[in-house]
């Protein structure tokens, strides 16, 4: 996958994982990687997410595409990353995982995600997408921990693409 369709899928992630946190403020995030195909979203939430939920989600995404955000990746103490996500288990266990003192920080507007970078340059930039399912996962692939929800979705750079 072309370097510049990563990050726009990357990006799109995050606005997922903006949106998921305001609509559901009970979220935990895990993680959200950009695909051959798309991007996903891993979270626990005491909502049961389901495919009725992606329409209003996607009008989130949006909301936040439209405000014009820009990206800004930064590196910051793993003390204070652990102090950030105290009440996550799933990203604490990641900045306890990553090496040296440091951890990457994404941040668009107020919202900030743990991440090694890759990002476009704003929230406007991520205009076509599509959020194509919800299904089950657990924690790293394993089925002996937390079980999970996944929003699996797509996005271009163009509609026609799309």
């Amino acid at each position: 996958m072309e370097e510049k369709l990563a990050k726009l899928r990357h990006s799109a992630a995050h606005v997922l994982a903006q949106a998921l946190c305001e609509m559901y403020p009970d979220v935990k995030l895990t993680i959200g990687p950009a695909t051959e195909k798309g991007f996903f979203y891993d979270f626990q939430s005491s909502q049961q997410i389901s495919e009725h939920d992606l329409p209003a989600i996607e009008e989130k995404m949006l909301e936040i595409a439209n405000r014009n955000l820009p990206f800004e990746h930064t590196e910051i103490d793993k003390e204070q990353a652990r102090q950030m996500y105290k009440d996550n288990p799933f990203k604490t266990e990641l900045i306890n995982e990553i090496p040296g003192e440091t951890v990457g920080m994404a941040k668009q507007g107020d919202f900030y995600d743990l991440c090694r970078g890759g990002h476009v340059d704003n929230t406007s930039e991520i205009k076509h997408f599509k959020l194509l399912s919800v299904s089950g996962a657990y924690w790293r692939g394993d089925p002996s921990r937390p079980a999970l929800q996944r929003i699996s979705g797509t996005a271009f750079p163009t509609a026609k693409e799309l």
